[in-house]
């Protein structure tokens, strides 16, 4: 609140005055200068909103009062973004002569929108009534596509009605748990072309906010080996119970992101035609999350480049579980976030993996978590050397930990995932799935590289796969 009152007390203490706000997912306010007070004239300030990268900008106008004018040529608002003509939009004249934006939402097509509010020198005319501007919201709207956004369309708008009470809305779902999808989202065809769509939906969707605990973890950078993680630090964290103790980890409210092998290990010689995969959420205690009972699985989809019958090959090391029912989101379950760029595997970065697995030589039944950085792919090559291991490292694979430091990954902690937080968006990301290792002392663990496999994740959870 406190940045927003420094902001609006700027834009009244200059004439000229331009800024750049960074869009979340949550909507946040933007008002003309001194609104809900009639604003002054002859002054222009210019507002540039930008999202995260695989964001766009949505922006809707709660209130729009500025003096009508011939053509929209004294007071207006103009909307603009890269690659499109701008839209100017002034107060409503009786009969109409201006163009005020209503209902209209404006969605860009790139990651900023830019909003330029004008008011001309003070009126001639003393009994010209006084205006007191507009209040719009905006907010970073997700863009699932797996191909660039084309062709800017800034000025197209998913139509609205006066039902669509942007002040409902915040309301409508719950925060900050999910976020508000307005009906008529624009959205992404399968080419990665937009398109507006309006489906008939009577109210706003809520989908599921990733990678943000309400009870984030205490960074302590002095930390080495595992430590006992609190309940909603890794909210996303699930057991699984198929050929024994797994981990995983939950996507949007109905997918779990796991391992191939706790499905289909390599140490057996046939898959079981009648599979049981038993899957807990919500606790840091395995005793607690069995006694709140497993989430039935309806249907289980393991990569096709996994091969159970190459002891020795772990490439496509990933599977997703599609479960019966969706998981009510709160702040023990809540979803992690899939990556989407290489700057995530960078040598040295640092990020965090949890699991049940062995600890000590003991089966654990609490959480337990490490900090690890990413290590120099040479490094971990040259160590696999060193033991004469067989074991294939390929590019879909990425390796973390040190030659000193105990890595903390052993048997039980299968599926489970290391997230590194994501700076720019401000949430944790899954960057890799637990897979394989040398024994459980010092030295390097190898994760499934989350990245190679994103479009094969939404291909699936989308059903087109």
């Amino acid at each position: 609140m406190m940045w927003w009152l420094l902001l609006w007390g700027a834009l009244q203490a200059c004439p000229t005055q331009t800024s750049v706000l960074l869009a979340q997912q949550l909507p946040q306010q933007l008002t003309s200068p001194k609104y809900p007070e009639p604003y002054l004239k002859g002054q222009e300030s210019t507002t540039d909103i930008e999202a995260p990268e695989g964001f766009a900008v949505r922006l809707i106008f709660r209130d729009f009062d500025l003096e009508p004018s011939q053509d929209c040529e004294q007071d207006f608002v103009t909307i603009s973004a890269h690659g499109i003509e701008p839209s100017r939009f002034c107060g409503q004249q009786e009969p109409p002569l201006g163009s005020p934006p209503g209902h209209r939402e404006f969605v860009s097509s790139g990651r900023t929108l830019r909003l330029t509010f004008h008011a001309h020198s003070s009126s001639k005319d003393k009994s010209t009534p006084l205006h007191k501007g507009f209040l719009a919201l905006y907010q970073a709207v997700a863009v699932n596509c797996s191909q660039p956004i084309g062709k800017a369309s800034g000025s197209s708008e998913a139509v609205g009605t006066p039902a669509d009470d942007p002040s409902e809305t915040q309301n409508h779902c719950q925060e900050p748990y999910y976020q508000t999808v307005p009906a008529g989202t624009l959205t992404c065809t399968d080419r990665g072309t937009r398109k507006d769509r309006q489906d008939g939906e009577q109210a706003p969707r809520c989908e599921p906010v990733c990678g943000r605990p309400v009870i984030p973890i205490a960074q302590n950078h002095k930390t080495h080996g595992s430590s006992r993680a609190k309940p909603g630090n890794f909210p996303w964290q699930a057991f699984t119970n198929i050929y024994g103790r797994g981990g995983g980890a939950l996507l949007g409210d109905r997918w779990i992101l796991t391992a191939a092998h706790t499905i289909y290990p390599k140490d057996s010689i046939s898959a079981r035609r009648n599979l049981s995969v038993d899957v807990f959420l919500g606790h840091t205690d395995i005793e607690e999350m069995l006694k709140r009972g497993n989430h039935p699985v309806r249907r289980v989809v393991v990569h096709p480049d996994y091969r159970q019958d190459e002891s020795h090959n772990f490439d496509g090391d990933i599977a997703l579980l599609e479960l019966q029912h969706q998981v009510p989101l709160g702040p023990h379950v809540l979803p992690v976030c899939l990556p989407d760029n290489e700057t995530f595997y960078r040598s040295g970065l640092l990020g965090y993996v949890s699991g049940f697995g062995v600890e000590a030589g003991w089966l654990t039944t609490k959480l337990k978590y490490s900090r690890l950085p990413v290590a120099p792919r040479e490094a971990c090559e040259a160590w696999l050397r060193q033991r004469q291991s067989t074991e294939v490292f390929s590019g879909n694979m990425f390796c973390v930990g040190n030659e000193t430091q105990i890595h903390s990954a052993c048997q039980g902690d299968s599926g489970s995932v290391y997230v590194v937080w994501d700076d720019h968006a401000h949430r944790w990301v899954a960057t890799g799935i637990v897979s394989w290792g040398i024994g459980c002392g010092k030295g390097y663990d190898f994760y499934t590289k989350v990245l190679s496999y994103v479009d094969w994740i939404r291909r699936v959870m989308d059903g087109r796969d």
